[in-house]
């Protein structure tokens, strides 16, 4: 399931996309910012995997479902 992951702190980010580039359960689709100081992620994970990381990180990254963008 595709999410976004942001937060106020873009070393956080880079250390948590670090870790999850060794993660089995996940796949990097985007990094948005330079790789050292990222602004968002776009990842696949599932959904349980989500959960524990918003556990783990608490207020310090928000992280979403990600849906399609629908023209209307």
């Amino acid at each position: 399931m595709p999410y976004m992951i942001g937060g106020p702190d873009p070393s956080l980010l880079a250390e948590l996309a670090g870790k999850l580039r060794d993660d089995p359960e996940v796949t990097i689709r985007r990094i948005v910012g330079p790789p050292e100081r990222p602004s968002l992620l776009a990842v696949d994970m599932p959904p349980a995997r989500a959960g524990a990381l918003q556990a783990q990180y608490g207020t310090r990254l928000t992280i979403e479902p990600d849906a399609p963008v629908e023209l209307y």
